[in-house]
């Protein structure tokens, strides 16, 4: 049985709280698009407490020059891609944004080469 709570079917509640759950906010954001464009670049943008970080400038850098600049979403997330002839270990992350610095890059093993996790731990000055 389905219970009401403050009006609000209690199963949208669940089903809310198990998306939130997945790297980068959720997959239904983006589309396995890393066949054509190289491997994707995401992860998180968050304070040293754990807090998520949105509209923090995320650049990637490319030891060869190139660099793609965008903003983490409302859940701190950012995902990006560079071309296939780029390798992993040559990109750099930087984070950035008004009364943060970034302390940390936390770079986490891929299970799939098409994807390359990196978190940005950042604190309040």
């Amino acid at each position: 049985m389905i219970k009401k709570l403050f009006g609000i079917q209690v199963y949208l509640i669940l089903l809310l709280s198990v998306n939130s759950v997945y790297a980068g906010g959720g997959e239904y954001e983006f589309a396995d698009d890393t066949g054509q464009s190289g491997p994707a670049y995401f992860g998180f943008i968050r304070e040293d407490k754990g807090s998520n970080i949105p509209n923090a400038k995320v650049i990637l850098r490319a030891k060869n020059g190139q660099k793609i600049e965008l903003k983490s979403n409302v859940l701190g997330v950012y995902r990006s891609h560079f071309s296939k002839d780029i390798k992993p270990a040559d990109v750099e992350l930087l984070c950035e944004k008004a009364g943060y610095k970034q302390i940390r890059i936390i770079n986490r093993a891929a299970s799939v080469g098409r994807y390359i996790e990196s978190d940005c731990v950042m604190q309040k000055n």
